[in-house]
């Protein structure tokens, strides 16, 4: 979930949970003497006369379907991702060996935040569109070390493949340039 998905989720959360909080409060303290004055029913004359209106048809079918789109937008966003499954490995007779693809990505990520173009790297297993994906994500230093960064992102993702043997597992490298320029290093 991102960052703001989240946030606006928390808010939503603590919204609601504070109405229906003073919601169950009214109801408890509705009908005691707690409270003076409290009135024996609540009446909403603008609401009977809007709803009675040929306007209110098309209000209450514009707010259900937002209501709805907001329904389906949380809905979708809370979604479990898919977890990525270790990868088995023939073993030959005795018998298999599975690889953990996070782990995978996490060493790749590791193995370029070393090299002197990159300033970090971050890797992750996946699933996208139904295939299991080595995603990196690489910040370079500057425009400069692009070349030199993109020939060890090939190297790592040639070792991926080399090593897993599985054509079916896919690389993707996505490359930032770091927004606060340093001092390229020397090679």
């Amino acid at each position: 979930m991102t960052r703001s998905a989240s946030t606006l989720d928390r808010l939503a959360a603590l919204v609601f949970g504070l109405a229906l909080i003073a919601v169950g409060v009214g109801l408890l303290v509705w009908n005691t003497n707690w409270i003076a004055g409290i009135p024996p029913m609540i009446t909403a004359p603008g609401l009977v006369t809007a709803a009675g209106s040929g306007w209110w048809p098309w209000a209450v079918a514009a707010a259900g379907i937002v209501l709805v789109a907001i329904a389906l937008r949380w809905l979708f966003t809370h979604t479990p991702k898919a977890k990525v499954k270790d990868l088995r490995l023939s073993g030959g007779d005795a018998g298999s060996i599975s690889v953990d693809l996070g782990e995978v990505a996490d060493a790749a990520a590791r193995v370029l935040a070393q090299s002197t173009q990159a300033h970090s790297a971050k890797g992750r297993a996946i699933i996208d569109r139904g295939t299991r994906t080595i995603d990196l994500a690489v910040t370079a230093h500057s425009p400069t070390t692009l070349s030199a960064l993109i020939e060890s992102i090939d190297s790592v993702n040639t070792q991926i493949a080399g090593m897993l043997g599985d054509p079916a597992i896919a690389t993707r490298t996505s490359i930032h340039i770091d927004k606060h320029p340093r001092r390229d290093r020397v090679e």
